[in-house]
């Protein structure tokens, strides 16, 4: 007895790939989309941030300048001189220097050690191959 249900072609192999293609195309689309929705919104984010970490690095000079400046008032006051204040401010002057000239020495010697040394380490043992395998063939 035949079958009476008509027989449904399948499709072919191209028809297939370019369905396969269309739905990876649409996937891709949906998710570049969404991808650069979240890059501006954390954009934003990361502007706001830093605006607040700018503003943060303006005030904090000033903070520093007036606890340094009542501190050196304080100390002259207790020392109840009249010429005090001036001694502690010269004070406090070579205490900062002092304190700076530490850090520039610290970063001195920051600055002696190589950047990315076990990217350069690779880099020589790939030119070292290179070399060898150069040489065997000559």
């Amino acid at each position: 007895m035949a079958d009476s249900k008509p027989q449904r072609s399948r499709p072919g192999l191209v028809e297939g790939a370019l369905e396969m293609l269309a739905a990876s195309w649409g996937y891709l689309r949906v998710r570049g989309e969404l991808a650069s929705i979240e890059g501006r919104e954390a954009g934003l984010h990361w502007l706001k941030a830093l605006a607040l970490l700018g503003g943060a690095l303006v005030l904090l000079p000033f903070g520093w300048l007036f606890l340094c400046l009542a501190s050196v008032f304080l100390i002259a006051k207790a020392i109840g001189t009249d010429s005090a204040w001036i001694w502690v401010t010269f004070g406090a002057a070579i205490l900062h220097f002092g304190a700076a000239y530490v850090l520039f020495l610290k970063v001195r010697s920051f600055a002696k050690l190589p950047l990315f040394p076990a990217t350069l380490d690779e880099f020589r043992k790939d030119q070292a191959w290179l070399d060898a395998k150069t040489a065997k063939r000559n």
